[in-house]
């Protein structure tokens, strides 16, 4: 079985024809919406990069409160993915390694390119508040992504390496809000709408959390 890292590049070079860049970004419709096409690739990379952060951070930290959140990250890129799945056609599982369902060390055991998608839905948004963002012209491509996972891979376990996982988590979330948020607002198909649109509460809940940890993180490294 490939690597979760080694699938992460395949897949990446598989749709390199499709890359999303500032330029692709650019490229919205004239009402604003980022084209359903543009959307499922960038939803489908953007979590596949925030999956594997997630498996990789729960395999190595010691910090109970990154443990925690990568595990609750990882599951919640799965249940997403599944549902954007219906849309992709199944193309983006086919070139992943078949895998076990259930819990594997606590997490969803999944194929990496089946569980990275866009992040996972949630309950309502209170007082009807999207955290709806555009999408912001300096996107991290794939390329970046890519390097990005593998020099977070290569550090060993510590404090360091716990502040770079938060950094690159909270910075991909971040840009995860910009995406769900604009197809959540002007979307062209329905559905993908209410999945952009269920995805932004956890996403929120996310970025506060990260925050808090980097907060707490930077107090104690002063």
């Amino acid at each position: 079985m490939m690597h979760r890292r080694e699938v992460l590049t395949t897949m990446l070079g598989a749709t390199a024809a499709l890359a999303i860049t500032r330029t692709a970004v650019a490229q919205v419709t004239p009402a604003g919406a980022i084209p359903s096409s543009v959307y499922l690739q960038m939803a489908t990379t953007g979590g596949m990069f925030l999956e594997n952060t997630a498996r990789d951070a729960h395999e190595k930290t010691g910090n109970s409160a990154v443990k925690k959140f990568s595990r609750a990250e990882v599951i919640e890129q799965v249940n997403l993915s599944r549902k954007l799945s219906a849309y992709t056609g199944g193309a983006l599982m086919a070139a992943a390694p078949a895998g076990p369902g259930g819990l594997i060390g606590g997490l969803v055991a999944a194929p990496v390119a089946v569980a990275g998608a866009a992040v996972g839905t949630a309950a309502g948004v209170a007082g009807g508040a999207l955290g709806i963002a555009p999408p912001p012209s300096g996107m991290t491509t794939e390329a970046q992504k890519a390097q990005i996972l593998s020099q977070l891979t290569a550090m060993p376990p510590g404090p360091q390496y716990d502040a770079t996982f938060v950094a690159d988590s909270l910075q991909g979330h971040r840009e995860a809000l910009a995406i769900h948020g604009s197809y959540a607002q002007s979307g062209e198909d329905p559905g993908l709408r209410r999945i952009a649109r269920g995805a932004l509460p956890l996403i929120n809940l996310h970025i506060a959390q990260l925050s808090q940890m980097q907060g707490r993180m930077g107090n104690q490294q002063g």
